[in-house]
């Protein structure tokens, strides 16, 4: 049987310009390895999604400058800060358009 396992820089290839980015919220289990390989490959446009909310995962692509939409019910830093920094200055700024899915 052929192995499905493959590199993180190959799994973030997968991901395209323009492309939905679903994860869920939380310091706990945010792939940042794979973000990390994503913003590597300078994807652009990305539509992400946090399912129940949203913190250093998503807050991470936005200040990557990769995010054009960011689609959640919340997103911060809790119990460290009330507001996620990146999302916060691009949110003031016009880069990128948020959408609430409360």
């Amino acid at each position: 049987m052929r192995s499905k396992l493959v590199s993180l820089e190959a799994a973030a290839r997968i991901v395209r310009d323009g492309d939905q980015v679903v994860m869920s919220s939380g310091f706990t289990h945010a792939p940042m390895a794979m973000l990390r390989e994503i913003a590597r490959a300078e994807t652009q446009d990305l539509h992400i999604i946090g399912v129940v909310g949203g913190s250093i995962n998503l807050d991470f692509l936005v200040g990557a400058g990769q995010v054009k939409t960011m689609e959640c019910c919340s997103i911060g830093f809790q119990p460290y800060a009330q507001a996620a920094p990146n999302f916060d200055r691009f949110l003031k700024e016009g880069r990128i358009f948020a959408l609430d899915n409360t």
